[in-house]
């Protein structure tokens, strides 16, 4: 017994007085939550067309919580390809689910960005598009450039 309050006095004795000066109110709080950078940058590349309706739903849904995250101070969702049928409204085959997830990634701030060269190869006018997107002349270029600029690409 005496040799635990020898040890114990000890540690006290030659802890740093800074370890018992800290006020309560400066001791971090367990619910504080840091604030995100907000610098990193993803773009979402979709290519995945109607015969894989899960992973063009999870590229919508995924791209949606990177913007949701707080972390990305910009999310985009890249389709080329295939994949561009999901904005048109004339396609019976996109199930609603996907639409609205589309329409929830655009709420949510992700930039919805379509392929020209794609819309007129699957002959869909880009006015009719659903939601209404940024539309480039070429989706591979337009990768390109945002590759340059930084993003990570994630590709579907």
């Amino acid at each position: 017994m005496n040799r635990l309050l020898l040890l114990l006095i000890t540690a006290l004795a030659t802890a740093p007085l800074a370890t018992f000066a800290a006020a309560p109110s400066q001791a971090p709080q367990a619910s504080e939550k840091k604030v995100p950078a907000r610098q990193g940058k993803l773009v979402f590349v979709s290519t995945t067309g109607l015969e894989d309706l899960g992973t063009l739903s999870s590229s919508l849904r995924h791209a949606k919580a990177a913007k949701d995250s707080g972390y990305l101070s910009d999310v985009v969702w890249l389709t080329y390809g295939r994949a561009i049928v999901v904005l048109d409204p004339t396609v019976k085959a996109v199930p609603e689910s996907i639409r609205k997830e589309a329409q929830d990634a655009k709420a949510a701030g992700v930039r919805l960005v379509a392929c020209g060269n794609a819309l007129g190869k699957f002959d869909i006018d880009p006015k009719k598009l659903q939601p209404q997107v940024e539309v480039v002349d070429n989706g591979v270029a337009e990768l390109s450039r945002l590759v340059a600029e930084g993003y990570q690409v994630i590709r579907y």
